[in-house]
């Protein structure tokens, strides 16, 4: 059997391994249009259920500056305090490092007799669906976490319920030429992590 190769049919394929780009310092954040077309992808990850076992924050402006404090009470929350000043001021510039943070939330349907790892992996799928529409609209997308998403004031400034999980947060903005994050590794299937059951694809 023959397969005809279509101009431009591998365009998703090349999205999903093209190198990711990261956003500027400096960049602009999507528009209100282009967020809803992101947004709007994110919820069409597999979702068991139809539960849509998550929920997004949208930090812009000024909310860096909140979630900024927010990081940095949480810091001091978990380590009782007693912070060095460069370590906070890291964290603290966190929010800093985009025009926008989308916080990703696994919200649960507690009631569902869907099981709990499914709805949060769900939302794990919609967070990466974000940073795919983002790359393909051509802005800059990277997924980031802080040791202190569990923490009160973190939570609070998100309002998550006690059923819901910080799963981190995407930087999305535009990107300065050649600012790669990272290239996909090719993957060899002798590594020891893809095996066979049944014959292996000729």
């Amino acid at each position: 059997m023959s397969i005809e190769v279509v101009p431009g049919a591998n365009a998703g394929f090349d999205l999903l391994v093209a190198p990711r780009r990261v956003p500027s310092r400096d960049g602009t954040a999507p528009g209100h249009g282009e967020l809803v077309d992101i947004l709007r992808a994110a919820t069409a990850v597999p979702d068991h259920g139809h539960l849509r076992p998550w929920r997004f924050v949208v930090v812009s402006g000024s909310g860096r500056s909140s979630f900024s404090d927010a990081l940095v009470a949480g810091l001091r929350e978990q380590d009782g305090g007693e912070v060095p000043a460069s370590v906070s001021a890291k964290m603290a510039g966190k929010p800093d490092a985009a025009p926008m943070q989308v916080m990703v939330v696994a919200s649960p349907v507690v009631a569902s007799n869907i099981p709990r790892w499914e709805q949060t992996v769900s939302a794990s799928c919609a967070g990466y669906a974000i940073v795919l529409a983002a790359t393909a609209l051509g802005f800059g997308a990277a997924w980031k976490s802080a040791r202190v998403l569990d923490t009160a004031p973190v939570r609070a400034l998100f309002a998550a319920s006690p059923e819901e999980q910080l799963l981190g947060w995407i930087n999305l903005g535009t990107c300065e030429q050649g600012s790669i994050r990272r290239e996909s590794d090719p993957l060899d299937l002798f590594d020891g992590r893809v095996t066979f059951v049944g014959p292996r694809p000729a």
